[in-house]
C-alpha cells in the first residue's frame, strides 16, 4: 500500500518524470500537473498529503498553484522547488505556509529527506489537532456528566454530542437493568432499517453490542457487508462498540455507526472507550443519587408515620424539624413548625438553656416526665445526635403515658431505636458520599487495597505475641507478689524482651506503611538504596508469601547513596514489583529477584527487579512506558503505572529500561546518579528543550554538582562571559552563537561540551545517557552502562 499521494507541479517533463519515478520508488503514489487547471483537477480528484511545487509554471505562478492545492487539501504540506533564488519568492511561499524552499538544482536524496520531514510534520500537526479536539470533547462530555440526571437523559446528551462531533449516522447505548440484570436498549438514534434489524427481540441480525457483552472487549467492524450478508442494513457500513466500565463492573455498551466503510480507527476506539467509561461513572453516580433521594423519602415517610411527637433541635434550642404527631400536639401544620423553640413546645421541663434540650446539647441523653395542661403526662427523652448533617443536633421524643405509665419503658426502647436508626441513616449518607469519591479515586485506592491484607497480617502476628506475653507476665507477677517472701519469677526478663521486640516489629511495619502512604513530596535527600528497597519489600512480603512467590535479594556491598524523594522512588519500585507479581499469576515457577549494584562507568546505582513471568513481546516492549498503553483487559488498569515510573526516574536524572523475551520473564532496571566520588563542579546547562534541560540538571545535581540552567543563546553567552564555571554543556543550536560572540569556553579553565542531535559523532549525542555524561566530565571516552 502506498504511503500517500504526492502531487508534482512542474512544467518541465523531464524533471516531472524524474520526481515521479523517485517518489514511486520511495513508496509514494505520484500524480503530476503542469498547469494551474491540471492542479485544480488533480487536487480535487485526489487530495495529496504533500505537493512539490515549481514556482515558475511557464506563464502561470506556482504561488497560485499552492493556493489551489490548499483549497482542495487544506492539510497538505508544500515543498517549493524553484530555479530562482529570489528572496521575495521564498518569503511569498512561506506566507502560503510552505514547509520548505529547495532551490534547483537539487540532490534527490536531500529533497526527499525534506519531503520525509514535511510528511512527519504533517502527521504530528494532525495528531496534535486530534488530541486537542479529543480533550475538548472529553471535557465537554465531562461537563454534561456533572449534572445528576436520569441515565436516559445523560446518555442522550452524550450520544447527541458524539453524533455532531463525529458526523455519525447511528448511535445506541445499552445499560444493565439493576433489577433484572439484562442489558436493555436504553437510547438509540439510527435509521429505520437499522432499528428494524437490531431492535427486535431477539434481533434479526447479530449486533456488535452482543459481541462486546460476550467478550467484555471493544468490537470494531470495518465493513458490515464484507461477509456478503445481503440482509445487513444498507444505511450502515461500519460500526464501533465499546464496553462501559465503572471500575470492574460492566454497566453497558456504547455503539456508533457510519455509512462509510472503514470509518473508525484505533484512535476512535480509544476515544470512545474513554468516553464510555466516563459515562459509566456518570450513570453510576446518577443511580446513587436516585438511591439516596429514595432513601431520604422513605426516611421522611417513616419519620412522619411514628405516632409520638418527635422534634429535632439545634444547639440553641430552635426547632429544625418535627413529625406529624408533633404538629398535632402543637396544633399547627407541619410546615409551620420550623422557627419554634423548645420553650414554645414546653416538653423540656424548664426554660432554655436549663431545660432538657440545653442540658442534652452538652451531655448525654436526658430522661424526664413532663405534665402539661389537661393532666397529660409525657415521658420525654432528649438526646444529642453525633455527626448530624445539620451540625450539632438534639432529638426530643415525647410519649403520652397518662393512661399507662408502663408505656414509658416501651417509649425508652423506641427512643433508643430511633436514635440508632438516625445514626445509621447518617452513616449511610456518609458511605454514599465516600462511595462517590472512591469512584473518582479508583486508581489510588486500588494500590492501597493491595497493601491492606499484608499489613493486617503482619501486624496481627507481633500483636498476638505481645498480648500473650503480657498476659503471662500479669499472671507471673500476681503469683510472685503473693509469695512469701515476694520473688521475681524466672524468665521475666526474657518475656519482657520478647514483648519489646514484638512491639518494635509492629511499630516498624506501621512506619513503613506511613512512609509509603505519605502524600506530600518531601525535600530530596540522600537515600540508602538497600533500605529504600527493603521498605518496599516489607509492604508486599505477606502478599508474596500468599501467592507462593519466591523472593530473592542481591545487593552489592557498600553501595553509595542516591539523591531523591523517598516516597516517589518507593512508588516507582512498588509499581514495578506489582507488575512482576501480576505477570506470574499463571506461571508454575514464581520467583522475583530484587537488588542493586554499582555501575562504575556511569557512577550510578542500578536497582533491578527480575521476574519469571510470561514476558513481554518485542512489539510491546517499545511502548510499555507510553501513557495509557496496556495489554490488560479493559478496567484492569489505566496504562499509567510504567509511565509514572518513567517520569519519576527521569525527574531524578536517571534511566529506566526493560529487557524481556516472551516466556522468559522480564528485567526492569533503574539507573540513578550516585553521590560522593568526584569533587563538586560548577556546571552550566544550556539547552532549548525544557525536558532535556531538566533531565541533565537532575543528573548532574544527583552527582553532587552545582548546576545553572539556561534556555537561550543570549543567557549562555552571558554565563560563559561571566566566568567561574568548570564545565559548560552547550546545545548544538547554541554553538554558533557562542562562536559569534568569540567565546571559546570563556577561558582556559572552562571545559565546553557540545550536546549533539541523535546519531551525531560529535560531543555527547541524544538521548543523553548517564555513562556518556559522566565520561565527558572525566574527559574519558564514552561508554555504555
Amino acid at each position: 500500500m502506498a504511503r500517500g499521494t504526492i502531487l508534482i507541479v512542474e512544467d518541465d517533463l523531464a524533471v516531472r518524470d524524474l520526481l515521479a519515478r523517485d517518489a514511486a520508488a520511495r513508496g509514494y503514489a505520484a500524480v503530476a500537473a503542469a498547469t494551474l487547471a491540471q492542479v485544480n483537477a488533480t487536487a480535487a480528484k485526489t487530495p495529496p498529503l504533500l505537493a512539490l511545487v515549481d514556482l515558475d509554471l511557464g506563464g502561470e505562478s506556482g504561488l497560485d498553484a499552492i493556493g489551489a492545492i490548499h483549497s482542495h487539501a487544506p492539510d497538505a504540506e508544500i515543498v517549493v522547488i524553484s530555479a530562482t533564488t529570489s528572496l521575495a519568492s521564498a518569503i511569498a511561499s512561506y506566507d502560503l505556509n510552505a514547509f520548505a524552499f529547495v532551490p534547483k538544482p537539487f540532490d534527490l536524496d536531500q529533497l526527499f529527506a525534506t519531503v520525509e520531514r514535511a510528511v512527519e510534520h504533517r502527521r504530528v500537526r494532525l495528531a496534535n489537532r486530534r488530541l486537542i479536539w479529543e480533550q475538548r470533547l472529553i471535557n465537554e462530555i465531562g461537563d454534561d456528566l456533572r449534572y445528576l440526571q436520569a441515565p436516559e437523559q445523560l446518555l442522550q446528551r452524550v450520544l447527541g454530542r458524539l453524533t455532531r462531533e463525529l458526523d455519525l449516522q447511528a448511535t445506541a447505548a445499552r445499560l444493565q437493568n439493576p433489577k433484572t440484570g439484562a442489558f436493555d436498549m436504553l437510547v438509540a438514534a439510527a435509521p429505520d432499517d437499522v432499528r428494524a434489524a437490531w431492535s427486535t427481540h431477539p434481533p434479526a441480525l447479530p449486533r456488535p453490542s452482543d459481541r462486546v457483552l460476550a467478550s467484555r472487549k471493544a468490537v470494531r467492524i470495518a465493513d458490515l457487508r464484507a461477509g456478503g450478508d445481503a440482509g445487513m442494513p444498507a444505511s450502515l457500513r461500519s460500526a464501533l462498540a465499546v464496553p462501559m466500565f465503572a471500575g470492574d463492573t460492566l454497566l453497558g455498551v456504547l455503539s456508533i455507526g457510519s455509512a462509510i466503510p472503514e470509518r473508525f480507527s484505533e484512535e476512535d476506539e480509544r476515544l470512545l472507550g474513554i468516553i464510555a467509561n466516563q459515562t459509566a461513572v456518570g450513570v453510576q453516580n446518577a443511580r446513587l443519587h436516585v438511591s439516596l433521594e429514595s432513601g431520604k423519602q422513605e426516611w421522611e415517610a417513616a419519620f412522619d408515620a411514628i405516632g409520638d411527637p418527635i422534634a429535632v433541635f439545634d444547639a440553641q434550642g430552635r426547632l429544625l424539624r418535627g413529625n406529624a404527631a408533633l404538629a398535632s400536639y402543637a396544633g399547627r401544620a407541619v410546615t409551620a413548625l420550623r422557627g419554634l423553640t423548645c420553650d414554645d413546645l414546653g416538653l423540656c421541663g424548664g426554660v432554655f438553656p436549663e431545660c432538657a434540650v440545653g442540658r442534652a446539647a452538652g451531655a448525654a441523653c436526658v430522661h424526664a416526665q413532663v405534665t402539661r395542661p389537661g393532666e397529660r403526662i409525657f415521658s420525654v427523652t432528649t438526646c444529642p445526635v453525633a455527626d448530624a448533617a445539620d451540625g450539632a443536633a438534639i432529638v426530643q421524643i415525647a410519649k403520652d403515658v397518662t393512661l399507662d405509665i408502663l408505656n414509658a419503658r416501651r417509649m425508652q426502647q423506641m427512643s433508643d431505636e430511633i436514635v440508632a436508626t438516625n445514626n445509621r441513616l447518617l452513616a449511610t449518607v456518609e458511605r454514599l458520599k465516600s462511595t462517590q469519591a472512591q469512584l473518582l479515586q479508583a486508581e489510588k485506592l486500588s494500590a492501597i487495597g493491595q497493601l491492606v491484607a499484608g499489613v493486617a497480617h503482619e501486624l496481627n502476628n507481633p500483636l498476638t505475641s505481645v498480648i500473650g506475653y503480657a498476659q503471662l507476665l500479669q499472671e507471673e507477677a500476681t503469683e510472685a507478689a503473693a509469695a512469701d517472701p515476694p520473688r521475681v519469677p524466672d524468665g521475666l526478663a526474657h518475656d519482657l524482651r520478647r514483648v519489646a521486640e514484638e512491639s518494635e516489629r509492629a511499630a516498624r511495619i506501621v512506619r513503613n506503611l506511613l512512609a509509603f502512604a505519605r502524600r506530600q513530596s518531601a525535600a530530596r535527600a540522600e537515600q540508602d538504596v538497600p533500605e529504600l528497597i527493603a521498605r518496599v519489600i516489607a509492604l508486599r512480603s505477606y502478599q508474596l508469601r500468599l501467592n507462593s512467590i519466591q523472593l530473592e535479594t542481591a545487593f552489592s556491598p557498600a553501595l553509595p547513596p542516591v539523591l531523591g524523594d523517598a516516597g516517589q522512588l518507593q512508588q516507582a519500585l512498588l509499581n514495578l514489583l506489582l507488575n512482576a507479581e501480576q505477570a506470574m499469576h499463571a506461571r508454575a515457577v514464581r520467583r522475583v529477584t530484587v537488588g542493586a549494584r554499582y555501575v562504575a562507568a556511569a557512577h550510578a546505582v542500578e536497582m533491578f527487579i527480575v521476574d519469571s513471568g510470561h514476558g513481554i513481546p518485542e512489539e510491546n516492549l517499545r511502548r510499555i512506558f507510553d501513557p495509557f498503553f496496556t495489554t490488560r483487559e479493559v478496567g484492569e488498569g489505566t496504562g499509567l503505572g510504567l509511565s509514572i515510573c518513567y517520569g519519576i526516574v527521569r525527574d531524578h536524572g536517571g534511566q529506566i529500561c526493560a529487557e524481556s523475551r516472551p516466556g522468559h520473564g522480564a528485567r526492569f532496571r533503574i539507573l540513578l546518579p550516585a553521590r560522593g566520588q568526584d569533587d563538586p563542579l560548577r556546571v552550566l546547562v544550556a539547552h532549548r528543550d525544557q525536558t532535556e534541560r531538566d533531565y541533565l540538571s537532575a543528573a548532574l545535581t544527583g552527582w553532587g554538582h552545582e548546576v545553572v540552567a539556561v534556555d537561550t543563546a543570549a543567557e549562555a553567552r552571558a554565563r560563559l562571559a561571566a566566568g567561574g564555571l568548570d564545565v559548560a554543556f552547550i546545545d548544538h543550536g547554541f554553538a554558533a552563537a557562542a562562536r559569534e560572540a568569540s567565546i571559546d569556553g570563556a577561558g582556559p579553565h572552562t571545559m565546553v561540551i557540545q550536546l549533539s542531535e541523535a546519531g551525531s559523532a560529535e560531543g555527547v549525542p541524544a538521548p543523553f545517557e548517564l555513562a556518556a555524561l559522566h565520561a565527558s566530565l572525566r574527559g574519558m571516552p564514552k561508554a555504555c552502562a
